[in-house]
């Protein structure tokens, strides 16, 4: 338990409750403090001490008015991977030292340079003071290394600065919090609440945002709050783990995007430019994006999401995977529910996103929603993270683990350093169904996207066009489901590519409508909008033809500004083929998108190439029915479809020439 010695001094001078001390940021041979003796000025010292008492650093520091009397202190000259202790004393007018903190909790460790030290982070957001208050308590038996305050810590929704620094000193004045402060390096960024005002941006806050940044900066004891342009993002280099707490409030909504001169920004350019550059130098082996926001979509039509912003998203995402940068996982806060998701292959290799929320009790479960990528989630509340990185092994692992008080442990995930270095051939080719004995996916993804048929679709074994291939019957509405999605989200640019062998195709004068496939909102069969991928063959106003028929949904930028993006509707688009050439035949399919288009082979040949009426990348989807409608019902493939295959690249016509074969299909296998 810590010790103060409080002085007399103290009580005496009506609102002189001190805050603090905190420890901040921490490097290998540095490290920051702040120090309020209470609404008084004074002259302070902070003298950091070896563990045998030995004094090896002081810093002075006077609790001004003007920074509402906090104290900063830096200390320079350190030894790396080394435990210090340290006290704050007054420095009075006689020259005499008059002891205001000390005790044995006043302690903390520099960084070890050498990056083979075990790292222990804790990730949190949304507080409130009754009910985190048994996660403070938690979340100090574990002694970590670093306790990240994403987000919502405190809850400010303010822009007058006498609240918001009134606020600040409750808030790291709530005892549990405070006992952590004073030996562990207590750093992070903010959210909307703390931000200033629920689902705030740079636009709406407009001119507040100066006197919560003011309150934000004097509160915590940062080795920087961003580049001397108005942000608050900086980074934590623990040696083996670095933690770089981004900034999606103060510039978003004010000015064009770096990346796309057409929309509005996000992070702005001069933290753009850091991001880049900090994860391009970074010598850790784990790094992490953090930020108070989430990365996808709420889903519930507020803007301060970076799906709102999915074109620096993925930027950023391209260039991580361009420059092979290792080690890269997400955090966010914001949604009061707890969630794990794994992008696959987002980066050369599998991108881990973890969501941590609330630290309170209040939970919302409209924002539990449905993605592809997500693999687990908790609607409850007092729940924390920890991230702990073991770089002595012959692997290095970080092991991410929800937590609630009492020891709970609710979620974990072991991540080896290897799963997350990018391969050296590429990984383009991401679903691969050839039918040849079951349903299973034969890609990278493995059974993650492995088919379920539906009314007795199944394996003709010896009639594939290599092989096995699926057999569906329509009167039967047979199909076979796949349950997520194998794209990036919001893909830019994709190849699919199948064989299919129509037994009976939709007559003429008819409006029957056959599915090779299409996609499905949520991995399951449903009739809502989602048919990024969508193929038909339907009736064609010549009888001697059949029509290949394609609709397709993209992202459609912000109508206006504070708006979020949209999914457009495009299609259908057609191209008429002779039914003789298609019917009982075996006919090779492939469509590729770029955002722009869609173009359209058969056989080898280009036979179509579609302007998309507002270029964008492809709108979310969950999954795919194969041989039938998205729905599951009616509409559904007569014949044979196989060897199904989607790439996440832009096939070329020579790669296409090459599948078709000359009507004698190349066995597929990472490339065409």
């Amino acid at each position: 338990m810590q010790k103060f010695l409080l002085f007399l001094s103290f009580i005496l001078v009506a609102d002189a409750t001190p805050v603090g001390p905190y420890v901040g940021s921490i490097s290998t041979t540095e490290a920051h403090f702040l120090f309020s003796p209470g609404q008084i000025k004074k002259e302070l010292r902070l003298t950091v001490l070896s563990q045998d008492g030995k004094v090896v650093a002081k810093a002075d520091s006077d609790s001004l008015k003007v920074h509402d009397f906090v104290a900063k202190f830096h200390v320079s000259g350190l030894k790396d991977a080394t435990d210090y202790q340290y006290r704050i004393d007054e420095l009075t007018t006689g020259g005499k030292v008059l002891a205001l903190s000390l005790g044995e909790d006043l302690r903390f460790k520099t960084v070890d340079a050498s990056r083979l030290t075990k790292v222990n982070a804790v990730m949190l957001s949304c507080v409130k003071k009754k009910d985190t208050a048994p996660v403070w308590g938690e979340i100090n038996k574990l002694n970590p290394d670093i306790l990240c305050l994403s987000g919502d810590t405190p809850y400010i929704d303010t822009t007058n600065l006498i609240s918001v620094r009134q606020k600040h000193r409750a808030f790291l004045n709530e005892k549990p919090l405070a006992e952590i402060g004073t030996h562990t390096s207590v750093v992070g960024t903010w959210d909307d609440h703390d931000f200033g005002k629920n689902n705030g941006n740079g636009a709406s806050l407009g001119k507040g945002a100066k006197a919560t940044r003011q309150g934000f900066v004097e509160y915590r004891a940062h080795a920087n709050f961003g580049q001397g342009d108005g942000g608050v993002y900086h980074k934590s280099d623990l040696g083996a783990l670095e933690i770089f707490h981004l900034d999606p409030r103060t510039f978003s909504q004010l000015g064009p995007s770096p990346v796309d001169p057409a929309q509005t920004t996000c992070f702005g350019k001069t933290q753009w430019e850091w991001i880049l550059t900090s994860l391009k130098k970074s010598q850790a082996p784990f790094k992490v994006l953090s930020m108070g926001a989430i990365w996808q979509d709420k889903k519930n039509g507020e803007t301060d999401d970076m799906f709102t912003y999915w074109y620096e998203r993925d930027a950023l995402l391209d260039f991580i995977k361009r420059e092979k940068i290792e080690g890269v996982i997400l955090h966010g806060g914001d949604i009061h529910v707890s969630r794990y998701l794994k992008h696959p292959q987002r980066l050369g290799y599998d991108l881990h996103d973890f969501i941590v929320s609330p630290g309170h009790l209040s939970v919302i479960p409209s924002l539990n929603v449905y993605h592809p990528s997500l693999e687990w989630s908790l609607l409850q509340g007092q729940q924390f993270m920890t991230l702990e990185v073991d770089p002595t092994l012959d692997d290095p692992t970080l092991t991410a683990t929800f937590r609630q008080p009492g020891g709970k442990a609710n979620h974990q995930v072991i991540i080896k350093h290897s799963e997350l270095v990018p391969a050296k051939e590429e990984r383009s080719h991401r679903a691969y169904w050839n039918f040849d004995n079951d349903f299973s996916n034969r890609s990278i993804l493995g059974s993650r996207i492995n088919g379920t048929p539906h009314h007795g679709a199944a394996i003709s074994k010896s009639k594939g066009v290599r092989g096995g291939a699926l057999k569906l019957s329509r009167a039967k509405e047979q199909f076979v489901n796949i349950p997520r999605s194998f794209l990036d989200d919001n893909s830019a640019g994709h190849s699919i590519s199948c064989w299919v062998r129509p037994t009976n195709l939709p007559a003429h004068g008819e409006k029957a409508r056959h599915f090779i496939l299409e996609s499905t909102a949520e991995g399951e069969p449903d009739n809502r909008g989602a048919y990024h991928l969508s193929l038909e063959l339907s009736p064609a106003q010549k009888e001697s033809e059949i029509e290949l028929r394609l609709h397709t949904f993209t992202l459609a930028p912000a109508p206006k500004q504070q708006a979020p993006p949209s999914a457009k509707a495009h299609g259908p688009f057609r191209t008429n083929h002779p039914r003789k050439l298609i019917e009982g035949k075996w006919s090779h399919l492939v469509v590729v998108f770029n955002s722009k288009s869609l173009e359209v082979y058969l056989n080898g040949v280009s036979v179509g190439v579609h302007e998309l009426s507002e270029p964008g990348p492809a709108a979310e989807f969950g999954g795919l029915i194969i041989g039938g409608h998205r729905s599951g019902k009616g509409r559904n493939f007569e014949g044979l479809i196989d060897e199904l295959s989607v790439w996440q690249s832009t096939l070329s016509p020579f790669e296409v020439t090459k599948l078709y074969g000359g009507g004698k299909p190349s066995k597929i296998g990472k490339h065409p």
